[in-house]
């Protein structure tokens, strides 16, 4: 039974395979949303703060190509990702076990590891588009973070974060009367997942990230928020990489579904879905003797 009021909750059903289907839309809207509206968007992003959250291969272009680059690049990135899941258990595990590391990386280890991830935490794969099916924190408008995304930049991985569309769809009709055809046309043109600006540059190397420029603007230093999002990725992660760890379904995509992405401009792949039963302990004992 879904728990969205505009019924587009892809993980609405408990059905495993519904879930998975979902996955496959998700990444095509997403898709979408940054070829015919990307570009756009991250022009107004950069001239509303001054500044554009993206990989420093892009900061380090002229301002006014900026926009365009990121949107080619975080196209690419999604049109080759592999999808993912994490269902209700496996989402709350995650957020507890990235809390943990975070704790333990601050008491027991150096301060300045928080720039690298564990190799037991490493993505499943180059590129991934993950989606969790609750909440794993909030963006500057208080809005669920319900997906990431990933893929290669030169220094490494390049982390971005996307928010909980229908939450914003459903904020309008409540304060300011959206019909549900309203809200509707706009979930089906834009998707169920927004852009927050939060993402990050992720190493497995502290001495990977090239050293800043003096003449560059430089962004902000991760914040605590920050830190804890991407150490909830890295449980994730490693529920989706770890034998036993959690309950995971895999699936090719069909040929129809294959047929679908590719006039999409997307490379089929696979999704796998991470369910209960969870054992966190073994995510735990691993992460704790690779820091140590």
């Amino acid at each position: 039974m879904t728990n969205s009021a505009l019924d587009v909750d892809p993980f609405g059903s408990t059905d495993p395979t519904a879930r998975i289907d979902h996955l496959y839309r998700l990444r095509r809207a997403t898709h979408h949303f940054i070829v015919r509206y990307g570009e756009a968007h991250w022009a107004e992003e950069q001239r509303f703060s001054g500044r554009l959250t993206a990989p420093p291969t892009i900061t380090a272009l002229p301002s006014r190509r900026r926009p365009k680059a990121l949107a080619a690049d975080e196209a690419r990135r999604v049109a080759d990702a592999h999808l993912y899941g994490l269902d209700e258990v496996a989402a709350t595990t995650a957020v507890t076990l990235g809390a943990r590391m975070v704790e333990f990386t601050s008491s027991d280890a150096d301060p300045n590891v928080d720039r690298a991830w564990s190799p037991v935490a490493s993505p499943p794969a180059e590129s991934g588009l993950l989606w969790w099916a609750r909440g794993i924190g909030y963006d500057n408008l208080g809005v669920p973070l319900v997906a990431a995304h990933w893929g290669p930049m030169a220094e490494g991985t390049w982390l971005a974060f996307w928010a909980d569309n229908r939450a914003v769809v459903q904020n309008e009709m409540a304060q300011h009367g959206w019909t549900r055809s309203q809200a509707h046309l706009v979930l089906q043109e834009f998707g169920p997942l927004a852009t927050t600006g939060i993402a990050a540059g992720l190493s497995p190397r502290l001495d990977a990230m090239p050293p800043p420029d003096p003449g560059a603007r430089q962004p902000p230093p991760p914040t605590d928020s920050l830190l804890a999002l991407t150490a909830t990725v890295a449980a994730s992660w490693a529920l989706l990489t770890t034998p036993g760890a959690a309950r995971l379904i895999a699936r090719e995509p069909d040929p129809d579904e294959a047929v679908r992405d590719r006039r999409a401009g997307l490379t089929p792949r696979p999704a796998t879905l991470a369910a209960a039963p969870i054992d966190p302990q073994i995510l735990q004992r691993l992460y704790t003797q690779e820091q140590r």
